[in-house]
C-alpha cells in the first residue's frame, strides 16, 4: 500500500509525499474533459500571474505522431529482459492508479543498468548542443519573459536515431504498457479512449538557476492527448536539488501531490484539466526528464476538424 505523509507547504496546502513505495498516488479526482477552439502548444501555461500566454493567431507545429505499437508476444518482451510477470504487474498498477487517483508512479521502472544507459544517451544529446528553449504559446513572448513561464531546454527524438537505442527501448516498453492497458477488460476509465497515436519523446533539461515551469495543463483544449508519461533519470537526486513536479488534482483544492524526479522513476497521469501541474525551481544543472504523450484517436480527429474549420473561416 502506498504510504503518504501530509504536511503543510509554504502556501499552507497539504502535500501528499510518496515514501518508499513502488507506486505513489494522490487523492481521487472526478473525470471529465473540456474542449475549446484554441489550439495549444504541447504544454499550454495557465494560471500565470505575470504573462498572458495564449494566442488564437499563433499555431505552432506539433511533433509528428506515431502509431502506438505493442510488443507482439512474450518472446519480444523476454528478449528485451522484461518478464511477463513484471509487465503484468506494471500494467495492473497503471490501470488501478489511473482509475482511482488519476496519477501513477512506478519506481525502478527499467532497472539501474538500462536507466544508466539512457542517462548517458541524454547526456550525449545535451553535450552535442541539440537542446533548444521550450516553446510557449505566444511567439511574441521575449526570451526573458519565456523563462518566467518555462525554463527548460528540450529536444525531440524517436529513439531510432544513432546512439538513442535506450530511449527507443523505453518508448517501446511504455507503448506496450499503455496500449495493453487501454484494451484490457478491466481498463475502466482507460476504456473511454482509443489510444492509437503518440508523440515523439520530448527530452527536457532544466539547467539549474531555479529553472521551472509554471502551473499549466498539458491538454486544456481537447487536442487528443489523454495520457502524459514521464521518465526521470536524475541519479542521486536529493530534495535540495529541486525540480519536483507538483500536481493539483481537480476537485482536491486542499491537496497536491509532489512527485520527486528520482532516477528510473516512471510517471503516468491524465493530460487534461484533471491534472494541472508545475515544475518547481531546479537547483541542479541537469534535471532530466523524457516525456511522451498518448492520444485518443477520436478526440484528435475532432480537434483537427475544428482547427481546419477555424482556418477556413478566417
Amino acid at each position: 500500500m502506498p504510504l503518504f505523509l501530509q504536511i503543510p507547504t509554504r502556501e499552507d496546502i497539504p502535500v501528499l509525499i510518496i515514501v518508499g513505495t513502488l507506486s505513489g498516488s494522490v487523492a481521487e479526482v472526478p473525470g471529465g474533459r473540456r474542449r475549446s477552439l484554441a489550439e495549444p502548444d504541447l504544454s499550454t501555461p495557465i494560471d500565470s500571474n505575470t504573462l498572458e500566454a495564449t494566442s488564437q493567431q499563433y499555431r505552432p507545429k506539433t511533433p509528428s505522431l506515431y502509431h502506438v505499437e505493442v510488443c507482439p508476444d512474450s518472446q519480444s518482451l523476454e528478449e528485451g529482459g522484461f518478464s511477463q510477470d513484471w509487465f503484468s504487474d506494471v500494467m495492473q498498477l497503471v490501470m488501478k492508479d489511473l482509475n482511482k487517483y488519476g496519477v501513477c508512479v512506478v519506481d525502478d521502472f527499467l532497472g539501474a543498468e538500462r536507466a544508466e544507459h539512457i542517462l548517458q544517451e541524454v547526456g550525449a544529446l545535451h553535450s552535442r548542443g541539440v537542446f533548444h528553449d521550450g516553446q510557449v504559446v505566444s511567439r511574441h513572448v521575449q526570451d526573458q519573459a519565456r523563462g518566467m513561464i518555462r525554463g527548460d531546454k528540450i529536444t525531440w527524438v524517436t529513439g531510432s536515431e544513432p546512439y538513442c537505442g535506450g530511449i527507443g527501448q523505453l518508448v517501446s516498453v511504455v507503448d506496450s504498457v499503455v496500449a495493453k492497458a487501454n484494451k484490457h477488460p478491466n481498463a475502466g476509465k482507460l476504456a473511454d479512449y482509443n489510444i492509437t497515436w503518440r508523440t515523439r519523446a520530448m527530452v527536457a533539461c532544466y539547467p539549474g538557476r531555479d529553472a521551472h515551469y509554471v502551473k499549466h495543463v498539458d491538454n486544456p483544449n481537447g487536442d487528443g492527448r489523454c495520457i502524459t508519461a514521464i521518465y526521470y533519470i536524475n541519479k542521486d537526486w536529493t530534495p535540495q536539488d529541486g525540480g519536483v513536479l507538483r500536481i493539483y488534482p481537480e476537485g482536491c483544492s486542499d491537496k497536491v501531490a509532489e512527485i520527486e524526479p528520482r532516477f528510473d522513476r516512471m510517471l503516468f497521469f491524465w493530460s487534461d484539466r484533471r491534472n494541472p501541474h508545475e515544475v518547481l525551481p531546479a537547483k541542479i544543472t541537469s534535471r532530466y526528464a523524457i516525456t511522451v504523450w498518448y492520444l485518443d484517436q477520436k478526440e484528435r480527429e475532432d480537434y483537427l476538424a475544428r482547427v481546419s474549420g477555424a482556418s477556413t473561416n478566417t
